[in-house]
């Protein structure tokens, strides 16, 4: 398997890196908030949140990125690459205070390209709740195509696909 960021990814707005000593306060506030995780399986108990925050920055995993602002240089949300379901996937969430930013299609556009310039495999998948139009908005223009939907959770999920040769509009 190829290096896991070695160098960060960079864009206008953000900076995709692995995750660092002082990253801790920004993902447990991610972890925490309701907005945050409103479509995913909601937010955990602050003694979790810290535990997994400490964990993610102490053992960096091969996958797991932080999305940082270039603006400030602070980290404006997280996210992976993981072998799920038979398939790749890759998954995002920002804090509340950059949403509507364009961040989050800069971060899946960032890691979309790592992706297929490093893992010769097809398609890059990424789910998210039917309810969650803001995240079906943002990988319908990244470029993503709807396969279809399935039940998980007992909530209505959709699944897209990214391919190598498509770009997005």
């Amino acid at each position: 398997m190829t290096d896991w960021l070695v160098n960060p990814l960079i864009a206008t707005k953000v900076l995709l890196r692995s995750p660092a000593p002082g990253d801790e306060p920004a993902l447990v506030e991610m972890a925490t908030d309701p907005r945050v995780c409103r479509y995913l399986k909601g937010p955990v108990e602050l003694g979790v949140a810290e535990e997994r925050a400490r964990r993610r920055v102490e053992a960096p995993e091969w996958g797991k990125f932080v999305v940082v602002a270039l603006t400030g240089g602070e980290v404006a949300g997280q996210g992976s690459i993981a072998r799920k379901r038979g398939s790749w996937e890759v998954s995002y969430k920002l804090r509340h205070a950059y949403w509507g930013l364009g961040m989050a299609s800069e971060a899946v556009t960032l890691i979309r390209t790592w992706f297929f310039e490093n893992i010769a495999e097809e398609p890059l998948v990424v789910t998210t709740q039917r309810a969650n139009e803001r995240s079906r908005r943002l990988l319908a223009r990244a470029g993503a195509t709807f396969t279809g939907a399935f039940e998980q959770y007992g909530l209505e999920q959709e699944r897209y696909e990214f391919y190598a040769n498509e770009r997005p509009d």
